[in-house]
């Protein structure tokens, strides 16, 4: 597998995975702060692209890391 396709790979698991455990963790310990549950559901859209954002970071860093960990075994 080339790195770049890896790296991209890597990155998009990492939104995916982030995503559905921000939302999990909304939908079942979520309070109702807001005015409105438009208001709610925009604050918690927010802050799940802020945190994705923060892992993507992590993952851009990491991911070729990993790919030589895993493709690039020294021989």
């Amino acid at each position: 597998m080339d790195k770049r396709v890896f790296c991209k790979r890597f990155a998009i698991w990492t939104a995916v995975i982030v995503a559905v455990v921000i939302a999990t963790l909304g939908l079942l310990f979520g309070k109702v702060v807001e005015a409105t549950l438009a208001e709610e559901i925009g604050k918690w859209v927010l802050m799940g692209i802020f945190i994705v954002g923060i892992f993507e970071v992590f993952a851009y860093v990491l991911a070729p890391f990993f790919y030589h960990m895993i493709y690039d075994k020294k021989k």
